[in-house]
């Protein structure tokens, strides 16, 4: 394990990032921590570093999302405050789009993260190829300016378009984390 910073205080937030493969997790993971663009091979089971902002740490576990890694997602669901969900924007294979979709669903649904808030980011955005924001948002019933989502149960929720190579969004995410978990201590 790797750690982006060594962290001074002990209010930690963890969050499980999943996605299917190739979305690019592992690139936004290293992109927020070290500013560089990497070489990655596709995670088999995990990868996790931890990024300190002034008032909080955040653990990031990028979690695998082949299928045959995602039947452990369930293992990386507890005790999370927040988790992020990673779209490929520029999947345009309708089979893939739907897979990702279930699985979105499959973890809004799941009782274990109930109430968890959600960061759904649409990643790659900055290709020629990526959908547009009325096409993806369409494509998963999402908005931009969502403050949440109620399947089974009812989840915080933000949605951002990203790019491993911009690492402007990276405060924004970090505001959003230390803020769902001030609220959390206050209830």
């Amino acid at each position: 394990m790797n750690l982006c910073c060594k962290c001074q205080d002990n209010s930690q937030i963890n969050v499980s990032m999943f996605g299917l493969e190739n979305a690019g997790k592992t690139q936004l993971l290293y992109q927020w921590c070290i500013h560089k663009f990497v070489e990655t091979t596709p995670t088999i089971a995990f990868n996790v570093e931890t990024i300190q902002s002034e008032e909080v740490s955040v653990a990031i576990w990028d979690i695998g999302g082949q299928p045959k890694s995602r039947q452990f997602w369930r293992y990386y669901l507890q005790s999370v405050s927040a988790i992020f969900f990673v779209i490929d924007s520029t999947q345009r294979d309708f089979k893939l789009i739907q897979e990702a979709k279930s699985e979105l669903s499959s973890l809004l649904d799941n009782k274990i993260v109930a109430k968890v808030p959600f960061l759904i980011l649409f990643n790659k955005s900055d290709l020629n190829n990526s959908f547009t924001d009325e096409e993806l948002l369409d494509e998963f019933g999402l908005s931009l300016d969502q403050e949440q989502i109620t399947t089974k149960f009812t989840h915080q929720v933000k949605v951002m378009r990203t790019s491993a190579f911009s690492q402007n969004e990276i405060g924004d995410i970090l505001n959003w984390v230390t803020q769902i978990s001030q609220k959390k201590k206050l209830k």
